[in-house]
């Protein structure tokens, strides 16, 4: 899809944001992308928005009227949203509502991707693979927030403009916080290389398989749908998955076979989430229809580049400077 207005990226700061800017650039060069973060600091080329005031979000929406909306703002951590609610439900679905709202009001032929979450299967999941028309069963606030933005949008979008809802399941790479369980291992084998802590990996459980992309793949099929969207309905919702589950087990045991120190591993009651699938998956046969699927870089190689960036980060951050004897 074509369009002469700019490009709105919301959630630009964040671990997709960042990776998909550029990427956006690339694919539409004529066209203006505007980056949206919470602020206050701003660089060029970004405009400090908080989506879940509503003045804000319509005042952004005002001075942009744009012809294309990235929707990827969120409260994202799972792990941490039953202790944090509010700010979930604020994030996730009182921004959600403003952004539909503002478009309705000054971008109504807008091109809206909104990026959800496998997470609405929730305990459908149980039930086996899923594909776009199992019905959501989630379980947590963000799970249920996720569920209710993607209603807000459909319900709330004009008629006029076109609306891709993606459903990503679990997807890793550079730059992912230390709250998602791969960056955690990660970070944790780099400080174990550095002398940093003991050779002691906590984790939570390993015997849950997921659908695992790298976030490049995830960003780049995010851009695609943008330039097909005259080819999907009005309304439309995708998963974005490889289309095979992994055990985590298997994943870490491909970071240890990196890592130049043994490693012991211990369960960390702490990291264990409560009604925790055991296999998530999905169908993919609505990508595979409109291009080349699943992507070709590998898991291994994605792993390898995460702990490359946790070695890197724990060298310039957390290792001692040596003093002069």
């Amino acid at each position: 899809m074509m369009t002469d207005r700019p490009i709105l990226l919301t959630g630009s700061a964040g671990f997709v944001g960042k990776i998909i800017a550029p990427m956006l650039r690339a694919a539409f060069p004529d066209t203006p992308v505007i980056e949206v973060v919470r602020g206050p600091e701003t660089k060029p080329g970004t405009v400090a928005c908080d989506l879940s005031v509503k003045e804000q979000t319509f005042e952004l929406m005002r001075d942009t009227a744009p012809g294309i909306v990235v929707h990827l703002a969120a409260y994202s951590s799972v792990g941490l949203s039953r202790q944090n609610a509010e700010a979930v439900w604020r994030d996730n679905v009182t921004a959600s509502v403003w952004v539909a709202r503002a478009i309705d009001q000054y971008a109504p032929d807008a091109l809206v991707l909104a990026a959800s979450s496998a997470e609405v299967y929730g305990r459908a999941l149980n039930d086996g693979t899923v594909d776009e028309t199992t019905r959501p069963r989630p379980n947590g606030p963000y799970a249920c927030s996720k569920v209710v933005a993607e209603h807000t949008f459909m319900s709330m979008l004009p008629e006029t403009a076109r609306l891709i809802v993606a459903r990503p399941f679990n997807h890793i790479g550079v730059g992912q916080t230390e709250t998602f369980a791969i960056a955690s291992f990660a970070a944790q084998l780099a400080r174990m290389e550095a002398g940093l802590v003991p050779p002691v990996m906590k984790v939570g459980n390993l015997s849950a398989a997921r659908d695992i992309m790298d976030v490049r793949d995830v960003a780049a099929t995010y851009v695609a749908l943008l330039k097909l969207a005259d080819r999907l309905p009005q309304r439309s919702i995708l998963n974005i998955a490889r289309g095979e589950a992994t055990k985590m087990e298997t994943l870490l045991d491909k970071l240890r076979a990196m890592a130049s120190v043994p490693v012991r591993v211990e369960v960390d009651p702490a990291r264990l989430r409560p009604n925790e699938i055991a296999v998530a998956t999905a169908s993919t046969e609505r990508l595979r229809k409109l291009m080349p699927w699943p992507p070709e870089r590998s898991i291994d190689d994605t792993l390898r580049a995460v702990l490359d960036d946790k070695r890197r980060v724990v060298r310039e951050k957390e290792v001692p400077l040596a003093t002069p004897s």
